[in-house]
């Protein structure tokens, strides 16, 4: 049996499992046939995964997610040197980029799973726009948004760091502390990139916002305006998006960490800083998708997640050998890496 996302399914698939209400009733037995009032259903009752069988299609004409990325980094590698080349930014080949990453973003656990493979693939700059699509696209069906939303989330995501094809190599890679210069530089890639994507009248205002606010905070102390409140919600979804991405990523200037550190991060900005929506569903539902996998803890110990502390999805129960560590109580110990 396979786990999916109820949002993710599409009628004629067969049900794996029995699917129970809340109150234990049974709403669908094991080998049903699965018909868009049943996903309408599921999706009411605040059931968002479940188990279909093995020989049911995972999507129709899926592609491999490796051969998919693979792809989708050519297009971004290809409009981001364009345009720093002054050429025109082509509707079709970007529109179809999005198009095939929204059918890769069905299966959250395996998509977390994937991305981390993939982080060390090619340039950072590529990659990041590239999982950036994929996680808001992601948020996106978190929040229940309509398809026309998510596809423009995802738009958004790919295309919100293309200002930075406009900064110095040397500035953009450096391996140590900007000077304050160098970060005035890099703070001009939302104004550069919201400045091109406002040329193309098939981009959207709203994805254009996106790559120009994407690091504005709401308390004001962002850029490139310093503006307060949570202006634009295509920004605020990247915004959540490309913490997460970066702090998860192998940086010239820092080393990777883990997605439970970037969770605590994310959960301590939405005090003030991000829009408290979208950090509070990607907070509570990341830490959940590692149940069963290996991590390595700051101890220098590997062990695996068996529980994840409802109050506290980011600290887990680990069993390493024969001892478990409750991260909730332990303070003294952290989840340094995903291993597996």
């Amino acid at each position: 049996m396979q786990k999916i996302q109820v949002s993710s399914l599409k009628p004629g698939i067969k049900l794996g499992k029995n699917i129970f209400s809340k109150d234990f009733q049974l709403l669908l037995s094991a080998g049903t046939i699965i018909k868009q009032e049943d996903i309408d259903n599921l999706l009411l009752r605040d059931i968002n995964e479940i188990y279909i069988a093995e020989s049911s299609p995972r999507l129709d004409g899926k592609q491999k997610f490796e051969d998919v990325y693979y792809n989708s980094l050519d297009v971004v590698k290809s409009f981001m040197m364009g345009a720093k080349l002054g050429k025109t930014l082509e509707i079709d080949q970007i529109e179809d980029t999005v198009t095939l990453l929204l059918k890769q973003v069905f299966d959250a656990t395996d998509l977390f799973r994937q991305i981390r493979l993939m982080k060390q693939k090619d340039d950072y700059l590529f990659t990041h726009s590239v999982n950036v699509s994929l996680l808001c696209i992601l948020i996106g069906r978190w929040l229940r948004c309509d398809a026309d939303t998510i596809r423009e989330l995802g738009m958004a995501g790919l295309l919100h760091d293309i200002g930075k094809v406009y900064i110095d190599n040397e500035t953009l890679n450096k391996p140590g502390k900007l000077t304050e210069k160098e970060f005035e530089e890099i703070k001009k890639h939302t104004l550069w990139g919201y400045n091109l994507l406002s040329q193309n009248e098939w981009v959207s205002r709203d994805v254009a916002n996106a790559a120009l606010m994407h690091h504005e905070r709401a308390d004001g102390s962002g850029y490139p305006a310093g503006t307060k409140g949570y202006t634009n919600f295509y920004a605020s979804a990247v915004a959540v998006a490309d913490i997460f991405d970066a702090i998860t990523s192998e940086h010239s200037y820092s080393g990777k960490r883990s997605l439970y550190t970037a969770a605590e991060i994310l959960w301590q900005e939405s005090f003030g800083k991000l829009d408290p929506r979208i950090t509070k569903v990607f907070y509570d539902r990341i830490s959940s998708f590692y149940v069963g996998n290996k991590v390595l803890l700051s101890n220098g110990e590997e062990g695996i997640v068996i529980y994840i502390n409802p109050t506290q999805p980011t600290k887990p129960m680990i069993k390493a050998g024969d001892k478990f560590y409750n991260l909730a109580t332990d303070m003294s110990i952290t989840i340094k890496e995903v291993i597996d």
